[in-house]
């Protein structure tokens, strides 16, 4: 297979053969105590043996963390649990921040090297229930030969809002990043008054020079978010990866920017990205940003890249995206939206974005571009979520300030959850539509599996090798080894 095939496997096996290692077991803080997991890694690193120790934590733990957690350059740092069950006592550990003063927070861990995490809860609060500005900064390694290396399984990144150097729940400082996301929750990722944080991986704003090699995120689901995916300035991500993930609550860009060298967005769903909409007078080129993945020409790029439109490989496969009649109703109907059409200024009212923006669309269609390809998309297909995480009042109050004078809300969805570690959480991302039900690659539901179709995860897992050879062989040749069948959805929402 082509270079990106065999980079991605290297990517998603990175950490397979691990050598020998040593477990140590750390226990639970038990307040007033507080720093465990900080006193066992720096006796690791004082001891000369971080990357040959394994940090396994307790079930229902607490880690509360003291300072910033920081892996040397070359050394490995991997802290895991066992996998969560079904009630209290079997929740994910979770690691915060203490309440004390005098403490920086900037980064909860600062990696200079590699770290893996796995199972468990990472909460950006302190044990007050305070929301804090932390990032977990991957920093550069001064080697342009070494990757920067990162390994989330089964990670919640809870309750993020803007960090202090304005990038991500994962903050990219570094030129080679390579970063592995499986079943992760990025849950209440949110900022009271900044619409576009927080955010999953991002760049910090105004930075120059970064760069990722891979992003690979699959059964994950992303819940209440200001954007998930940003690139800023000259920054991008050579190849980037999204299977079967769940999008819900997303207040502006959920994929940014236009920027996409070798990209797949397959077997996913999309409910309320850029929830923002579309206001279009701000659109001074008449060109919507849709509510998805959007395409920009080479041409249209702020920095020079080295490649061309003819080189990029993007699939964007068996998809769906719906915006919630009560959101469509809330653009329109506002209070700010009334104001604005008594003075005339309709063209100030927030609609819908489309799912593709048209010059996107315009790219698929394109026989000059035989390797940018969608099919099989779900245009306006409601999922009908068992347990939507969407606290409307507080939500809508929030898309209020920022459509009209930009105050300040908490719309995160049932955040006590997170404070008091409830297990399991409240809801429940599965929904009722059969049509979804079957409309991923080899007849899965579409969205996140692990967390919210377990009983069809199995299954899928069994033939997940074979579906990542067909995605791929699809990127890189132009064609479905299986045969493309396009699925015309509903209208665009209106």
């Amino acid at each position: 297979m082509k270079q990106f095939v065999t980079l991605l496997f290297l990517t998603m096996v990175w950490l397979g053969a691990a050598h020998a290692q040593t477990v140590v077991q750390v226990p639970s803080d038990l307040p007033p105590s507080e720093g465990n997991l900080n006193n066992a890694i720096q006796d690791a690193i004082t001891n000369g043996t971080l990357s040959n120790t394994v940090f396994e934590l307790e079930p229902y733990g607490y880690y509360i963390l003291t300072g910033t957690i920081i892996v040397p350059e070359g050394q490995h740092l991997e802290i895991v649990a066992p996998a969560p069950g079904s009630d209290q006592n079997s929740a994910p550990p979770q690691i915060l921040w203490t309440a004390s003063g005098g403490v920086t927070t900037d980064f909860n861990f600062e990696v200079y090297g590699s770290i893996k995490l796995k199972n468990v809860w990472l909460r950006y609060a302190t044990t007050a229930g305070t929301q804090v500005g932390s990032s977990l900064q991957i920093q550069n390694n001064p080697d342009p030969n070494v990757q920067e290396r990162a390994e989330f399984e089964g990670v919640i990144f809870d309750y993020s809002p803007t960090p202090s150097n304005a990038s991500g729940s994962v903050g990219v400082t570094a030129d080679r990043f390579v970063g592995i996301f499986k079943n992760c929750y990025f849950r209440n990722c949110i900022d009271n008054h900044l619409r576009y944080y927080g955010r999953a991986v991002s760049f910090p704003f105004d930075a120059v020079g970064w760069h990722s090699d891979s992003l690979y995120f699959e059964n994950c689901t992303f819940a209440n978010m200001g954007y998930v995916h940003m690139q800023e300035g000259n920054m991008y991500t050579d190849n980037v990866y999204y299977n079967h993930c769940t999008f819900m609550n997303v207040v502006q860009f959920t994929l940014q920017s236009g920027w996409w060298y070798k990209m797949a967005v397959t077997n996913s769903v999309f409910v309320n990205t850029f929830m923002y909409g579309e206001i279009p007078a701000q659109t001074t080129n008449g060109e919507m940003n849709g509510g998805t993945v959007r395409i920009d020409s080479v041409a249209a790029f702020p920095f020079t890249p080295p490649f061309t439109d003819q080189d990029r490989r993007i699939l964007f496969a068996n998809n769906n995206y719906y915006i919630e009649s009560w959101l469509e109703n809330w653009m329109h109907d506002n209070p700010y939206s009334v104001f604005l059409r008594s003075q005339r200024r309709d063209d100030e009212v927030p609609i819908p974005m489309p799912m593709l923006s048209p010059g996107t669309q315009a790219f698929f269609d394109s026989q000059d571009f035989p390797f940018m390809n969608a099919a099989n998309l779900y245009d306006d297909v409601d999922p009908v979520f068992s347990v939507s995480p969407t606290n409307q009042d507080s939500l809508m109050a929030f898309m209020h300030c920022k459509w009209d004078d930009n105050c300040d809300h908490n719309w995160a969805y049932a955040p006590d959850e997170g404070w008091f570690q409830t297990w399991p959480l409240s809801e429940d991302l599965s929904y009722s539509s059969t049509t979804l039900q079957t409309a991923a690659m080899g007849g899965f539901p579409l969205g996140d599996l692990y967390h919210w179709w377990p009983s069809r995860y199995a299954d899928w897992s069994a033939q997940a090798s074979a579906e990542k050879t067909r995605i791929m062989t699809w990127l890189e040749t132009g064609n479905d080894p299986l045969g493309i069948s396009e699925v015309p959805g509903g209208n665009i929402p209106a």
